[in-house]
């Protein structure tokens, strides 16, 4: 096989397979229609909907190995009395315990609170995990679907079809240019690539937010070796020294920019959610050191390929998706 069939084959490799992905659907679906009969009949709480959110909501999701965990995101949209930040520890236990009814001869260790969703596991089938988060209805952003999401550092206003339709918008746009890369297989490039970064390993949104700012300023080509050439290079000229920032639903000029010594890399949705808000200068730097790292193997294996050195431009290729590269990549 050629590298450009390799690189075509690896793109479509780590992605879940349509089977993985049905049944997915098929469970989160079931859940989601039950946790809203639970909720009705309860009736401590307002359920107003449930979304689908996250990677496989964005198209996106990528082959569940032991890097890449395959999990779906549903945001249950709560409102009216009690349903306030203040009250998050109750709606968390609240939404566990209507799941638990969904479930009632699953184990309860099943069923965890973390400080942003609870987190039920199956152990049977695909072993799909489900984390569900509470989130607060809240229309001040004047966008669909808004609301507080709870996360690690602090509730966050924002919207999750606002975050679908970002990454959705932008695969639309690059089907313009002809060949297999398009935006969202871009964007599992790049996620599988960084979770191999061990401790420096980003949120996926942080994936979402610096591919779409390397389509935005360098494009993709009709095929993966300088596509891939391109966006590394923008990262490693980029250096996150300048604020990444979009205009899909806020005007720009509404980021507070002023302190030099923050990295920003800013929600697409609300001006006053910096993704990278725990990075240090170290950090920076540190990631940055990873990035020339596979920029220069990726330099190394176009050279490689030129020279009619395949085995070589493979082993490259292997220096930034991992040794998994050589298995999927490979023809059928």
């Amino acid at each position: 096989m050629s590298i450009k069939a390799r690189l075509d084959k690896f793109s479509r490799s780590i992605r879940p397979t349509d089977d993985h992905i049905a049944e997915a659907n098929r469970q989160t679906d079931y859940m989601r229609d039950k946790l809203h009969d639970k909720v009705a009949e309860d009736g401590s709480f307002k359920l107003v909907k449930t979304l689908k959110a996250g990677s496989n909501a964005k198209f996106t999701s990528l082959l569940k190995t032991e890097e890449n965990r395959f999990d779906v995101d549903l945001g249950a949209y709560y409102s009216g009395e009690g349903a306030t930040k203040q009250e998050l520890d109750k709606l968390l236990r609240f939404t566990r315990d209507q799941l638990r009814k969904i479930y009632p001869s699953k184990d309860k260790d099943d069923f965890k609170i973390g400080k942003s969703a609870v987190w039920v596991k199956f152990r049977t089938g695909i072993k799909l995990n489900i984390d569900v988060a509470p989130i607060i209805c809240d229309d001040s952003l004047d966008v669909t679907n808004g609301g507080w999401i709870p996360r690690k550092d602090s509730w966050r206003l924002t919207s999750i079809t606002c975050h679908n339709e970002f990454v959705r918008n932008r695969t639309a746009q690059s089907k313009d240019v002809s060949g297999p890369v398009k935006f969202n297989r871009l964007v599992r490039m790049v996620k599988w690539w960084n979770n191999l970064q061990g401790e420096l390993r980003q949120p996926s949104i942080f994936c979402d937010l610096i591919t779409a700012k390397a389509f935005e300023e360098v494009g993709v080509t009709t095929e993966w070796q300088s596509s891939l050439l391109k966006v590394f290079s923008f990262f490693r000229q980029h250096q996150f020294l300048e604020p990444i920032i979009f205009s899909d639903y806020y005007d720009p000029s509404e980021v507070d920019s002023s302190d030099d010594s923050k990295i920003l890399v800013m929600d697409s949705v609300n001006p006053e959610n910096n993704i990278t808000w725990f990075w240090t200068e170290e950090t920076r730097v540190d990631y940055l050191e990873r990035i020339q790292i596979a920029y220069d193997a990726i330099l190394q294996a176009r050279s490689c390929e030129l020279d009619g050195e395949e085995d070589e431009a493979i082993d490259e290729w292997c220096e930034v998706f991992g040794e998994n590269f050589r298995e999927l990549s490979e023809e059928d």
